[in-house]
């Protein structure tokens, strides 16, 4: 029960002191009693400050970004391994990792250990999303992001603005209707499975911390490019960008022919486009596959000179930054008669949308299979824990003039 200063000082004078006398005689008594007596003295000042003080918060420790939810992770496969005789909670806290339990323990209200599941705390699930936002070329462009605490977000968007006209003397105005409309974002899960050698976890390093980081943001990574940039928005996916614009004016075709002139047109038509849209361009930025750039640093003019290599180099192309990926494929067939295309797309980075919760669920199993790509794995049988991540989030465009597909690009083949 807590006391007051005041309440202290009464009660050792009334209760304290009196035992002292019962059972202790001589000078030592008297020593205890005159102390106690200026301890109570001490007391009584009027301050009314409560005895018990509330604890201080336990100081973060500095740590690498991400690092935190390996630690998580670690903890959760380790209960686990015990069948649960420890509490993950405990076992942070015996490692060093007080400041993440009392997080934990903070976003979670209550434990639930006995289900192998984890809600990372916000703060941690924000240094997991730092990484990835460094590592997926989507992110790195400088997509706005939008915290959504619940499941659907709506954002009301203008579809046809105002029309001003002239008008002459003792003439009517011209009625003009301003059209609104929304974009609606909705959950989207993606989940990633990560085996991870029990023996890590057992005598686990700090160089541990940093492979399970890796390969959990790795798993996330390529996933989540792939769709936002190319998924069609079926079988729970988000649709990316190629299945956002609009497919009848923003997706044109590259000239049969790879020459530099022919390159060189196709750029500018990219651009073009959008600013015949009046898209802004406060971010404009390219993605393209690595086949693609390799092609623009090397193509030379008939004087032998590199014609973009020291943009590139500086990391631009037409005055815009840009970005590679082998989400992007090499593969198509959409505008030849070969299957050797690809696509570069270009467009203002300000006009996506990522719409993402602040919740991160990570979850440890011994027990679980897992497709390795070839065949069925037994966590179990291997020695492994298999972790999985859950993250929700979805993606959108605000206009789908915003962004330009050339497809059929054969540079560089």
């Amino acid at each position: 029960m807590e006391m007051t200063k005041s309440e202290l000082a009464t009660f050792l004078q009334e209760q304290t002191v009196p035992l002292i006398k019962q059972h202790v005689e001589g000078s030592v008594a008297k020593l205890i009693e005159d102390s106690i007596q200026k301890r109570v003295e001490d007391l009584r000042k009027p301050t009314g400050d409560p005895l018990v003080a509330v604890a201080a918060p336990v100081k973060p420790i500095e740590r690498e970004k991400g690092i935190a939810v390996s630690r998580i992770i670690a903890a959760a496969a380790k209960a686990k391994m015990s069948g649960f005789t420890q509490n993950p909670i405990d076992i942070l806290k015996k490692q060093g990792d007080g400041d993440i339990a009392e997080e934990i323990t903070k976003a979670m209200a209550a434990g639930v250990a006995t289900s192998g599941g984890y809600l990372v705390p916000p703060q941690y699930a924000t240094e997991i999303i730092d990484v990835l936002r460094a590592r997926t070329v989507m992110r790195r462009m400088g997509i706005p992001t939008i915290q959504m605490s619940t499941g659907t977000f709506n954002i009301p968007k203008i579809t046809t603005g105002s029309t001003g006209y002239y008008i002459g003397e003792n003439t009517n105005i011209t009625k003009s209707e301003l059209k609104t409309g929304s974009i609606q974002l909705t959950f989207k899960k993606l989940a990633a499975l990560i085996p991870v050698s029990n023996d890590l976890l057992r005598y686990s390093q700090p160089s541990a911390d940093v492979i399970i980081r890796n390969d959990v943001v790795r798993a996330l990574q390529s996933r989540e490019d792939q769709a936002f940039i190319r998924d069609d928005g079926t079988s729970g996916t988000p649709k990316g960008l190629r299945y956002q614009i609009n497919l009848a004016t923003n997706l044109i075709n590259a000239t049969n022919a790879v020459s530099l002139s022919a390159v060189t047109t196709d750029l500018g038509r990219c651009i073009l486009l959008l600013q015949e849209a009046n898209i802004p361009l406060s971010r404009g930025g390219w993605l393209m596959a690595p086949r693609t750039l390799h092609y623009l640093m090397t193509v030379q003019n008939s004087s032998g000179f590199f014609v973009y290599r020291d943009e590139l180099l500086r990391g631009t192309l037409w005055g815009f930054p840009y970005a590679t990926t082998t989400t992007i494929p090499i593969t198509q067939m959409n505008v030849g008669a070969t299957a050797d295309e690809s696509e570069v797309y270009f467009g203002d980075f300000d006009e996506a949308i990522l719409g993402e919760s602040a919740n991160l669920l990570v979850d440890a199993s011994q027990e679980a299979a897992y497709y390795d790509g070839s065949s069925v794995v037994a966590a179990y049988s291997q020695d492994q824990t298999v972790v999985r991540a859950i993250m929700e989030h979805d993606f959108a465009l605000r206009r789908d003039t915003s962004f330009g597909v050339l497809q059929g690009v054969r540079w560089g083949v």
